[in-house]
């Protein structure tokens, strides 16, 4: 496309006079503005000065009659006035303001005030005449938004001459003097304009006609055409380069003619194509005969190239000319079929060279074209047999076959097809693929087969059945495409079989429980919806409508303000906010509103929005729930009247529960003082029995004596944790600032003798950590934890125990490990139950109560407590604390 520029340019014989034309009328035209630009300031002048001589003259005049007290002498004085050109208004104020003389009769003896008022165009007129009461001199302004002067000049005995002058008039007169001196000034430049137009064309243009004449002649091929121009200027020069240039082509001219006469002997067909849809030919060797066409055929432009390319080439060769003619090479080939002028089909080999302009555009398409049809059939017969090979040894997964155009019977099929029928590859090849395939299945294959035969199609698809050799029905999807010899005749059909029987299936339980899902929102009155800000798209399940109270027919609302008309109007503001504050991200907000009451009854609703961003930056997928909670609501108001009752109730209960807890302190003390004191006497007169006379007792007697103090020992010992374990559920956590490192030092250092005794391998894991814990309750569980797993790994003959604390996001993690007996993890549970133990008491000394400790600690402190372990490899207890 030609610059706009280039296509503005006009011939000099033109452009020369056009410009001095332009510059006339650039000058004539800027003298005139300057004129207009300082109009109105003359007129305003000339007009002030006219008004103002005028005023001055009939102020004496006014006086001096005005002495006379004479009022009609006056009132013709003022009428006098109105004979001067422009005068508009005229009026004599007396010193009240009212008229007393006016061109206007009906104006004399109104107020001034009330004669403005009925006037528009003296709306800023009394501005002027009282703005300044005490002047005395004659005062001339101009009204901004009129054309109109206004001069006021005093009178005796405190009386107003007010005179108003319309500019309208003189404005006219001299506007029209400039127009006629710019027309004058106009008339005068175009005459010197085109008398130095005539000048130069009797000098210049004829001889520059007489040069472009030649040079025409020269471009349409009369290279003997000379310009021959005589002398020293510009044209003489260009004319004698013209000259030369011409004697050049001439002899280029029979060279390029020998070259084309050699192309058109050889077998190479030279093309050149324009760049347009089809490639019509702008130029073909002669060679192209040998395909059956003439030059002349290309040429005319009725048979485009691109419609000798066989169709299952056309649309690789245009995507590859596409991508070339964008991003180049600009030198490269391309192999495809050319059909000859009898239908037959030749394979060429395409070399083409593509030429730019500097600024890349493609300026030509030119080719060599080659036929090299005998060297495609040997290297199509090695590619088909290759890829007949490929299809059925290298896809597996999927059934394959190859049936005759004329037949249904299979000439050859793969072990996956027999594996998706049923029967062996020689039963396949027995029968026919028409009575395996059922009505009205039958009848669609065979159609589409047919279309096939006819050269309609070269490939179609489709879902049918197959009976399996078991009678029942498998679901598949077939893909059969045309194999063609060289000639384009079908060769044999090639067949692709998927069983899609299972996919069916799965696509039939998606559907059902869609069914289910719309019944389970139904049932819980769940709607939900999604909305796509790339697409704009709203769905909106069944529910949806029915809990708004939409027609399902009229489809989602379009906006948000369709939405909101569905809500209660005291909601609509608030959820206009929250609708537009959804966060880009993946967290979920909710918010309750109201139904409108203008579709029906009352209705609360949950609404849940959460966002998810898509592909495309920028956009997101929101997706939603609306849940009816009205009878949520309902039960809400009804809990909150119950719970105002029941507030009542919990003071009364709180202060029995009060005298109950100091009942069972009371309670405890006498389980403390009142047990103990029978057990300490049986164990004091055992030892004294043991001590004087055990020598008395024989073995039988000792051993009973000696089982008495050690169930009055452990009878002690499940007292004192009874207790341990009621004060715990009784008394009060202080929560305060926990150094666990530093505690558990305290408490290792508690069992230095347990761990010295038993020679056990102690390893620490503890990272800094503080905790707001009871610190007295956390000692507890340190100290039980810790004496367990001494007690459990004392047998091992190397014990070992490790404590550690680590952090986990917001969780602070402490365990104790050991390697020890461990326990069956179907006992978990069990062993944080009060008196429950898994070893015996011969073995393990204990009371059963120390782990029951442990867990109603960490449950009164806000933990969590947990064990793993398998049996005789040991176990870890793990405590789990909020930051």
């Amino acid at each position: 496309m030609k610059p706009l520029l280039a296509r503005m340019t006009l011939p000099g014989r033109w452009l020369a006079p056009l410009m001095l034309l332009l510059f006339a009328l650039t000058a004539s035209v800027v003298s005139h503005v300057v004129q207009l630009r300082n109009l109105d300031m003359q007129v305003m002048d000339q007009e002030t000065r006219r008004l103002r001589e005028r005023i001055s003259v009939e102020q004496s005049r006014l006086d001096s009659s005005s002495a006379l007290e004479n009022p009609t002498l006056v009132r013709r004085l003022v009428g006098g006035l109105g004979l001067y050109s422009g005068m508009r208004h005229i009026y004599l104020l007396q010193r009240d303001g009212w008229v007393e003389a006016s061109l206007v009769r009906s104006d004399i003896g109104q107020a001034f005030g009330e004669v403005l008022r009925l006037r528009a165009d003296l709306t800023e007129v009394d501005k002027v005449v009282f703005g300044d009461l005490s002047s005395v001199g004659i005062r001339v302004l101009h009204l901004p938004s009129t054309q109109q002067l206004v001069g006021v000049a005093p009178i005796t005995n405190g009386r107003r001459l007010v005179t108003v002058v319309d500019l309208s008039l003189p404005r006219a007169v001299r506007l029209a003097d400039l127009r006629e001196d710019a027309l004058r000034e106009g008339v005068l430049l175009l005459g010197v304009a085109a008398l130095l137009a005539l000048v130069m064309h009797l000098v210049w243009f004829r001889r520059a006609r007489h040069l472009t004449s030649t040079l025409q002649r020269m471009g349409n091929g009369e290279l003997q055409a000379r310009v021959a121009l005589q002398g020293r200027d510009e044209l003489a020069m260009i004319g004698t380069e013209a000259d030369r240039m011409a004697e050049r082509l001439q002899a280029g001219q029979v060279q390029l003619r020998h070259l084309v006469d050699l192309v058109d002997r050889s077998p190479v067909v030279v093309v050149e194509w324009h760049n347009e849809p089809g490639w019509p030919v702008s130029y073909v060797s002669q060679s192209v005969d040998q395909w059956g066409y003439q030059p002349d055929d290309l040429l005319r432009g009725d048979l485009p190239y691109a419609r000798l390319i066989h169709p299952d080439d056309i649309e690789r060769v245009t995507a590859e000319a596409a991508r070339y003619f964008k991003d180049g090479p600009d030198e490269h080939r391309q192999e495809y079929r050319l059909r000859c002028a009898n239908g037959n089909w030749v394979w060429v080999d395409d070399r083409t060279t593509l030429s730019r302009n500097e600024l890349g555009a493609l300026t030509r398409i030119s080719g060599v074209l080659l036929d090299i049809t005998v060297q495609k059939k040997a290297q199509l017969a090695q590619q088909e047999q290759a890829e007949f090979l490929r299809l059925f040894y290298e896809l597996p997964f999927i059934g394959m076959a190859i049936s005759a155009p004329g037949s249904t019977r299979w000439l050859q099929v793969n072990s996956q097809l027999c594996t998706i029928l049923g029967y062996s590859r020689e039963e396949l090849l027995r029968m026919t693929w028409a009575e395996m395939t059922p009505q009205p299945d039958l009848d669609q294959n065979l159609a589409l087969r047919d279309a096939m035969l006819a050269n309609r199609t070269d490939n179609y698809s489709m879902r049918k059945r197959f009976v399996r050799k078991d009678g029942s029905f498998v679901h598949t999807e077939i893909d059969v495409r045309a194999v063609r010899n060289p000639d384009g005749t079908l060769k044999h059909l090639f067949s692709t079989i998927k069983d899609i029987t299972e996919r069916l299936q799965a696509e039939a339980a998606i559907g059902r429980q869609k069914d289910l899902l719309e019944l389970a929102e139904s049932m819980a009155g769940l709607g939900s919806w999604v909305y796509d800000t790339r697409s704009r798209s709203i769905w909106w399940s069944r529910q949806m409508y029915r809990n708004t109270g939409r027609d399902e027919a009229m489809g989602p609302p379009s906006d948000l303000a369709s939405y909101l008309a569905y809500i209660h109007p005291d909601d609509q503001p608030r959820i206009d906010r929250f609708m537009r504050a959804i966060p880009d991200a993946a967290s979920m907000s909710t918010a309750e509103f109201r139904r409108h009451p203008d579709l029906g009854p009352m209705r609360w609703f949950r609404g849940s929005v959460q966002s998810q961003p898509m592909d495309t930056p920028g956009f997101y997928s929101y997706s939603g729930t609306l849940l009816d909670i009205t009878q949520l609501k309902q039960a809400q108001t009804t809990l909150e009247q119950n719970n105002a009752v029941l507030e009542q109730r919990v003071t009364e209960r709180t202060a029995q529960l009060r005298g109950l807890n100091e009942e069972l302190e009371a309670f405890s003390y006498t389980v403390s003082h009142d047990l103990k004191a029978p057990l300490r006497g049986i164990d004091g007169y055992s030892q004294l029995l043991e001590e004087e006379h055990g020598n008395q007792l024989n073995e039988e007697g000792r051993q009973f004596l000696t089982r008495i103090r050690r169930g009055v020992l452990q009878m002690g010992d499940l007292i004192s944790g009874l207790l341990d374990y009621s004060r715990m559920e009784r008394r009060t956590m202080e929560h305060q600032h926990v150094d666990v490192p530093a505690l558990v030092a305290q408490v290792i250092e508690g069992h230095s003798a347990d761990i010295d005794s038993t020679h056990v391998r102690l390893s620490l894991q503890l990272e800094p950590m503080v905790l707001q814990l009871d610190r007295e309750g956390m000692a507890v569980v340190l100290r039980n934890l810790v004496g367990n797993a001494i007690k459990f790994s004392r047998t091992r003959e190397l014990p070992e125990v490790e404590i550690g604390a680590r952090t986990e996001g917001l969780r602070r993690i402490l365990w104790v490990r050991d390697n020890g007996v461990g326990f069956d993890m179907k006992y978990h549970d069990r062993i944080f139950g009060i008196f429950q133990r898994l070893q015996r008491a011969e073995d393990y000394q204990g009371t059963g109560l120390g782990l029951a400790l442990v867990a109603k600690a960490v449950q009164r402190m806000g933990g969590r407590v947990w064990a793993e372990s398998q049996p005789g490899q040991g176990a870890t207890f793990f405590l789990e604390f909020p930051a």
